[in-house]
C-alpha cells in the first residue's frame, strides 16, 4: 500500500499537462465542448472551474510531501487518491478528444468513488489534527470529493438531453432539478456515510454558486438562480445537521 504514494507525483504532473493539450492542437477544450450547443442552466460560470487549479496544486503539494516525508496517513490514502487522479486525467483526455456526454458521465463515477474512499479513510484516521500537512491533505481530499460531486451532478442533465434529443435551453427547469437533486443526494450520503469534511461542502456550495451566477448573469433566467440559492442553502443546512450527528473529523 505504501508504494502507491510514489504514483501521486507523476499523476499530479499529468493533471496539469492534460488540459494544455488543446493548446497544441490535440482535442478541443472542455469549455468549448460544454457550450458549443448553447449555455445550459446547470453549467457554472467558467471562473468557478478555477477550483481545479487549487485542487491540482494541493494534489501536487501532497504528492511531494508523501515522497519527502512519508507517514501512515499518506500510505493509507495514497491508493484511492492516485486512482482518483488517474481517473481525472483519463476523463480530461476523453472529454477533450471525444466529447461524448454519456462516456464522460460514466467515467466520473469511479473517480468519485475513489475520491470518496480517500475521504472515508482520512475520516477513519481522524481528519484534521492541527498540523499544516494534515490541513493540506484534508483540503485536497475534501475539495476533490465535493467538486467531483458537482461534476457528476451537472453532467447528468446533458446525458438526459442527449437521450431525449433536446437542446441546451430546452426544458431548463428539468435540467436544473436533475442537477441539484443529484447534488443534494450526494451531499447527504457523503455527510452520513463518508466523512464530516467541511471542505466537501465548500466545494459543493462553490459549484452551486457558479450555477446561480450562470443563471443570473449569463442565461438571465433569474428564477432558476433564486431556486438554486434556496436549494443550496437547504442542502448545506441539512448536510451540517447530518454531519453534527457524527463524531468530528
Amino acid at each position: 500500500m505504501g508504494l502507491a504514494r510514489y504514483a501521486l507525483l507523476p499523476i499530479a504532473i499529468a493533471q496539469f499537462a492534460a488540459p494544455a493539450l488543446p493548446a497544441v492542437g490535440i482535442g478541443d477544450t472542455i469549455g468549448n465542448r460544454a457550450t458549443g450547443m448553447g449555455i445550459p442552466p446547470e453549467l457554472p460560470l467558467g471562473i468557478f472551474f478555477s477550483i481545479w487549479g487549487i485542487i491540482f496544486s494541493g494534489y501536487l503539494g501532497t504528492a511531494i510531501l508523501a515522497m519527502a516525508k512519508p507517514d501512515h496517513v499518506y500510505d493509507k490514502i495514497a491508493a484511492p487518491l492516485a486512482l482518483a487522479g488517474l481517473g481525472n486525467v483519463i476523463w480530461m483526455l476523453s472529454a477533450q478528444s471525444f466529447g461524448y456526454s454519456w462516456l464522460d458521465f460514466v467515467l466520473l463515477w469511479p473517480i468519485l468513488f475513489f475520491a470518496w474512499e480517500a475521504a472515508y479513510r482520512l475520516h477513519q484516521i481522524g481528519g484534521f489534527n492541527g498540523t499544516g500537512r494534515r490541513l493540506l491533505v484534508c483540503l485536497v481530499v475534501g475539495l476533490l470529493s465535493g467538486w467531483l460531486s458537482v461534476a457528476v451532478s451537472i453532467s447528468a442533465p446533458e446525458v438526459l438531453r442527449d437521450a431525449l434529443d433536446r437542446g441546451a435551453t430546452d426544458n431548463p427547469w428539468q435540467s436544473l432539478w436533475t442537477a441539484i437533486s443529484l447534488a443534494a443526494i450526494l451531499a447527504l450520503v457523503f455527510a452520513r456515510y463518508i466523512s464530516t469534511s467541511l471542505w466537501f461542502f465548500v466545494a459543493l456550495i462553490w459549484g452551486l454558486s457558479g450555477i446561480i451566477a450562470n443563471n443570473w448573469f449569463r442565461t438571465e433566467m433569474h428564477f432558476l438562480a433564486i431556486m438554486t440559492a434556496i436549494v443550496g442553502y437547504l442542502i448545506f443546512r441539512s448536510g451540517l445537521r447530518v454531519r453534527s450527528r457524527r463524531s468530528p473529523a
